[in-house]
């Protein structure tokens, strides 16, 4: 038996100046994933790794093939300890309903009421070993995607360099260093715009009729 426990989001115990799990923030998308396999030793593997990641690799150590039509990559290597290293980058995101995007946002602009078709911003985050980047991309209500065409509304970019600790969701994310690494932002803009981006007139997959359903844009949970 392949046991694994995970948690679908964080939550912000006044970092940030948030209470809640409504940002793009460490302490929001990072959760605890656990997996146990028959015989396997205790270890904690680094790398980064995705909750959808967890079909394939459970799929993989039952010894089935995961289903074609799946996302999420196979991480049964890093599990078992016998080779791989995670992933390059971890992707989440979570939009901003403000009146006015060129006004500062404050955390009652979350869009938990409001018909996604009707958002204003996206924010898309990328999280590598070393960077966080949340860029803030316009919404196209009627493709229901940010748009890549247009320059971001804003970008965020937060270091995490190695050693940092682990738990202490206070002393990161505080400064935006966008400014002063223009080539990590562009770097890590192209992974965004790679998993997200889509041409005028592509189909959005997965995408519904419009007016169907309400619910809000959750942030996929990634573990490291």
């Amino acid at each position: 038996t392949v046991v694994a426990l995970a948690g679908d989001h964080g939550w912000a115990l006044g970092e940030h100046n948030i209470w809640g799990k409504h940002s793009n923030f460490e302490v929001a998308t990072r959760v605890p994933l656990i997996l146990r396999t028959p015989g396997g030793a205790g270890r904690r593997q680094p790398g980064l790794v995705e909750l959808v990641d967890l079909y394939p690799t459970l799929a993989a150590l039952a010894g089935l093939p995961p289903p074609p039509d799946v996302d999420g990559a196979d991480l049964s290597g890093l599990v078992l300890g016998g080779g791989g290293a995670g992933k390059e980058a971890a992707f989440s995101e979570y939009p901003r309903c403000p009146r006015r995007l060129e006004a500062p946002w404050d955390d009652l602009t979350s869009c938990t009421r409001t018909r996604k078709e009707n958002f204003r911003a996206m924010g898309y985050s990328v999280r590598t070993d070393g960077w966080r980047l949340t860029a803030w991309l316009r919404w196209d209500g009627a493709r229901l995607v940010g748009d890549f065409s247009q320059p971001p509304v804003g970008v965020e970019l937060y270091a995490h360099p190695a050693g940092e600790a682990d738990s202490d969701f206070d002393a990161t994310e505080n400064v935006n260093v966008a400014d002063l690494h223009p080539a990590v932002v562009r770097r890590l803009m192209g992974l965004a715009e790679a998993h997200w981006g889509k041409g005028p007139g592509e189909p959005v997959e997965g995408q519904e009729p419009r007016g169907r359903e309400q619910g809000g844009v959750a942030g996929g949970g990634q573990g490291k």
